[in-house]
């Protein structure tokens, strides 16, 4: 499971977002997956955690990516997922995520 700041998640249980976070949501639309009830789902879109959050990595290079990442001190670094497809068979630009 995914690493999220300590409290994070508890807050977003309660209803406590960022100012900028509604926002932010709305391009949650746009975005197929089956844990979108999780708690740390809503925590995507929060800007306070998405600055730098993610990367996009060919798998092939996923493991060494990480490597690298702890080697210079981010140990939190982590493999989160993967791309598995366009949700949309015409492309459209959405991405499936496992």
């Amino acid at each position: 499971s995914p690493r999220t700041p300590v409290g994070a998640e508890e807050c977003v249980r309660q209803g406590i977002f960022s100012s900028l976070a509604p926002a932010n949501m709305r391009l949650r639309h746009g975005l197929v997956s089956e844990r979108t009830a999780e708690p740390a789902y809503a925590l995507l879109f929060d800007p306070q955690t998405s600055g730098g959050l993610l990367a996009s990595v060919p798998a092939a290079n996923a493991d060494a990516c990480v490597d690298a990442l702890r080697a210079v001190g981010c140990q939190s670094a982590t493999v989160i997922g993967t791309v598995e497809g366009a949700a949309d068979p015409k492309g459209g630009g959405l991405v499936m995520c496992e």
